[in-house]
């Protein structure tokens, strides 16, 4: 080796200890995101990295850890898992503020636990992305978001559906030393997503039909419905004779009141026939079970309990056909049209005030008896101060 391969080997590995590598990024990151957010202690003592086969990677995986998928440029998805002890650690300070001493007992994840845990995750994917520098780690750390959480570690598998993958297992330690806990990015390897399939072809060259799924068959299956617009009753002689040209009669509300009918005769719903973009088209009644908000906030009647507007606006005034039978109103009393009603008999006149005449007379009060006078009183003799006792034995009050 020359002197300038040993001089450029040398400056290799110190600009190489000073660039910023994936694992570097996400351990100054993750500490970094953990006080700045959550005003938590939290530092990676250990991290790994390891390449795992697609096909291998439900071995890698923990039920007991919390899985989450994380959505990611042009339809990428990668992973994050969780330990249930800093899953505990995440719920104790974003509720109580602050973390225990003790690793929390292991429970059941619940999607509430995924949700207080996202944007801690969230958070170090775009940290660390924004500290890297070769295009080749960009490119595998990119800047994923959560999506969903998976419940067991087959689904988590599944889910995941690149050909090669990353492994990054960071050891946590939590709460200045109180325990530790793992974190473990699944990153796909670029390049290797799934891409659609290509379509089969059988041996002659012809392509072969896709499989369909439960959704696709169902949607494929034809439903006959036939539009009602009216039943007649007529008799099986008349119906014989029935020839090209014979026209049925048909009640004047007909395209107001079709009925949409199943292969089995049950009627479905009800609507009104008429055009749409020169097509032929109906709209069908809103169900009886729709209710009618009031301006107060009350649930009125039922639409079907409404008359059909749609039917009273399709009548043309000049033909009353088509109009209900309404009672007939005659103004002229003469012809019998309204009922006279009973003379009322005259009221006899009020009396005022003043009129005494018509009035009966008050009766008068009897005379009261004359009281008789009263005796006079005697007067009451002269008090003498001599008569009073003496008050030298009373004790003397204190008023103060």
């Amino acid at each position: 080796m020359s002197v300038l391969q040993r001089k450029a080997q040398a400056g290799k590995k110190e600009h190489q200890a000073r660039a910023m590598t994936v694992p570097k990024a996400l351990r100054v990151s993750l500490a970094k995101v953990a006080d700045t957010d959550f005003d938590m202690a939290m530092v990676v003592i250990g991290i790994t990295q390891e390449c795992c086969d697609g096909s291998d990677l439900e071995e890698k995986l923990d039920d007991t850890h919390l899985m989450m998928l994380m959505d990611g440029p042009a339809g990428t998805t990668a992973g994050a898992m969780v330990g249930p002890e800093l899953v505990g650690a995440m719920i104790q300070q974003q509720t109580t503020g602050s973390v225990g001493q003790t690793a929390p007992e292991p429970r059941s994840l619940t999607a509430t636990d995924a949700a207080l845990c996202a944007p801690l995750v969230d958070g170090l994917f775009k940290r660390a992305y924004s500290l890297l520098d070769a295009k080749d780690d960009r490119e595998l750390l990119a800047p994923f978001e959560f999506g969903a959480r998976v419940e067991s570690a087959r689904l988590f598998a599944l889910a995941l559906d690149a050909q090669e993958y990353t492994l990054i297992k960071l050891t946590v330690d939590v709460a200045g030393g109180a325990f530790q806990s793992g974190l473990m990015l699944l990153l796909p390897v670029p390049g290797t997503h799934a891409e659609e399939p290509i379509e089969p072809s059988d041996p002659l060259g012809e392509p072969v039909p896709p499989k369909r799924n439960l959704g696709s068959s169902m949607m494929a299956v034809n439903a006959d419905l036939t539009a009602v617009l009216g039943r007649l009753r007529l008799p099986l002689s008349k119906i014989k004779g029935f020839a090209v040209g014979d026209v049925l009669t048909l009640r004047p509300d007909a395209f107001d009141t079709v009925e949409i009918v199943s292969i089995t005769g049950r009627t479905i719903r009800k609507g009104v026939m008429g055009q749409m973009d020169g097509q032929r088209a109906i709209q069908l009644e809103a169900p009886k079970s729709a209710k009618i908000s009031k301006p107060g906030g009350d649930t009125g009647a039922t639409l079907a309990d409404l008359p059909d507007s749609g039917a009273l606006a399709s009548l043309d005034p000049a033909e009353p056909e088509g109009l209900p039978d309404l009672p007939s109103f005659d103004a002229q009393p003469d012809e019998g049209g309204l009922p006279e009603l009973p003379d009322l008999p005259d009221l006899p006149d009020l009396d005022g005030p003043g009129d005494t005449e018509s009035s009966e007379e008050t009766p008068d009060l009897p005379d009261l008896p004359d009281l008789p006078d009263l005796p006079d009183l005697p007067d009451l003799p002269d008090l003498d101060s001599d008569d009073l006792p003496p008050l030298d034995d009373l004790p003397d009050i204190k008023t103060a």
